[in-house]
């Protein structure tokens, strides 16, 4: 009997161990997110929670959100629709999620620092790596500033501006086209090209911002930005090109 007690023991002691575990992980994981958070400005540290915000409310797979984080960093970079993350993400009939009251959108414009919601600590955490990551490892060019998701418009039509233009290429963005499409240069019309092209960042950050970079290469750099923090880059002086009709 001792012995088929003490046997008892040693298991009910592996599986506790293997329980707590996970929840050792997790607390790390939530130290270090607020760790970094706080090691920001007040307005920078709200400026990622919008950014993340955003990217939870538009998928639930970690590399479809962080190219969707690009996208909202690429308008705020160029002054595009908001000259902040916050005016960005609240801009009319641009994310879906924030267009009109809902018990969803309530729910997300309640997600702070501490919230635990599932995936949400998640998205904190790519939103930290992409408002941080330097400006090298943009995945697309400056000028990429629009998606859409085609598995959420089923039943309507795709967006009037993606009618005539040609998204970028699924595959070598690591995504699933019926999910997610990007596409660059959809806000510069004849008039803008008339006045100049968008300027991207000048020297080494130019071609660092329109090299195109593997989906699996876009992955591991997230990890390991997640393993430390990297200093945030100052974003370019990239002028706003305005369009007489909002896509």
């Amino acid at each position: 009997m001792r012995l088929r007690s003490s046997a008892v023991s040693v298991v009910l002691t592996v599986v506790a161990t293997l329980a707590l575990a996970p929840a050792a992980a997790l607390s790390a994981a939530d130290d270090s997110v607020a760790e970094r958070l706080q090691a920001l400005s007040a307005f920078d540290a709200d400026e990622v929670l919008w950014l993340a915000r955003c990217i939870y409310s538009e998928s639930n797979r970690p590399h479809e959100q962080e190219l969707v984080a690009w996208v909202v960093r690429n308008r705020v970079e160029t002054g595009f629709r908001g000259g902040s993350y916050r005016d960005v993400v609240l801009e009319d009939r641009q994310f879906s999620a924030f267009n009109t009251p809902s018990t969803r959108r309530n729910h997300i414009l309640q997600l702070d620092a501490h919230s635990r919601a599932p995936g949400w600590r998640r998205a904190l955490t790519i939103a930290l790596d992409v408002f941080e990551a330097p400006a090298e490892e943009r995945p697309f060019a400056q000028t990429t500033r629009h998606f859409y998701s085609p598995v959420s418009m089923r039943g309507r039509g795709k967006p009037h501006w993606a009618e005539e233009a040609t998204p970028l290429s699924a595959d070598a963005l690591g995504v699933t086209a019926h999910r997610f499409q990007f596409f660059d240069g959809i806000d510069v019309d004849a008039r803008a090209l008339a006045e100049g092209p968008v300027r991207p960042p000048s020297g080494a950050e130019a071609a660092g911002a329109r090299r195109t970079v593997d989906a699996r290469t876009l992955r591991a750099r997230m990890r390991a930005r997640s393993s430390g923090r990297v200093a945030r880059p100052v974003s370019p002086g990239v002028r706003q090109v305005t369009r007489p009709n909002r896509p």
